[in-house]
């Protein structure tokens, strides 16, 4: 009997993990052109697996059993894991706060109220295109007799990310903040503009603070992999999500 009993117990065991391994490679196969995505998945389902994302991989990803999750990541290549725990977009905006309070304390923050812009980024305009491609504005590159057309106007997160790597240097402003909401115009700003401008700059800080720039893992970089695409304020929002994570989130727990 005891025999029996553990031949059976084997064969469940086997059923069950091939049950695992057909469910991730389905996934994997049914999003194979969005493939890049998949760590955006895993920040969807630990930030809400109940919230009605209006991407259909997010939904599907977060009605899938941790396990299974967890088998696609790995599947990937990735060192991303889904874990269980809770208050992840609270200990990302406290995280990318605790930076601008250490790096710039002069500065203003524009994550107060428990980030409420970036918050809405996904809870007001989730299923809405990012708004604002290109913006008037002309970097030092872009101002050099070597530049193609000089007088074109510069990606959305060109002005962000020239004043955040200049300071984060020491190079520039000691509030840059304040000097990119001037810019931006965030105060005068239609609100779901004023959550884009929020949402790029916690994505941003989270990378020009990061200290772990040698790093060996690979946790995935979506929108950069293989023609996937950030284009919904709901794409925007876990992939700043993503950023604070890999950056500032997972780096404190392994100091």
């Amino acid at each position: 009997m005891a025999k029996f009993e553990r031949r059976q117990d084997e064969r469940d065991e086997r059923r069950h993990a091939e049950e695992v391994k057909s469910r991730a490679v389905s996934f994997i196969s049914k999003h194979y052109a969005d493939r890049g995505l998949i760590p955006l998945c895993a920040m969807a389902a630990m930030h809400n697996d109940l919230h009605y994302y209006s991407r259909e991989m997010y939904r599907e990803f977060c009605c899938m059993t941790l396990e299974v999750q967890n088998r696609v990541l790995k599947y990937c290549g990735l060192d991303l894991r889904v874990a269980e725990g809770k208050k992840l977009f609270e200990r990302c905006i406290e995280a990318v706060t605790d930076v601008l309070c250490i790096r710039f304390p002069g500065d203003e923050s524009p994550f107060y109220d428990g980030g409420k812009y970036v918050l809405r980024s996904l809870e007001r305009y989730g299923g809405e295109k990012i708004p604002v491609e290109r913006i008037n504005y002309h970097s030092t590159y872009a101002a050099s007799p070597f530049a193609i057309n000089p007088n074109s106007t510069s990606s959305y997160e060109s002005c962000i990310t020239d004043v955040l790597s200049e300071s984060f240097r020491g190079e520039g402003s000691e509030q840059p903040i304040s000097v990119l909401e001037y810019e931006y115009a965030f105060k005068g700003t239609p609100e779901i503009e004023a959550c884009r401008f929020v949402t790029v700059l916690a994505q941003y800080i989270a990378i020009y603070s990061s200290k772990d720039d040698d790093s060996s893992k690979d946790y995935g970089a979506p929108g950069a992999y293989a023609g996937e695409t950030i284009s919904t304020m709901e794409d925007l929002f876990l992939l700043a999500v993503f950023e604070m994570y890999i950056h500032l989130v997972l780096q404190e727990k392994e100091a």
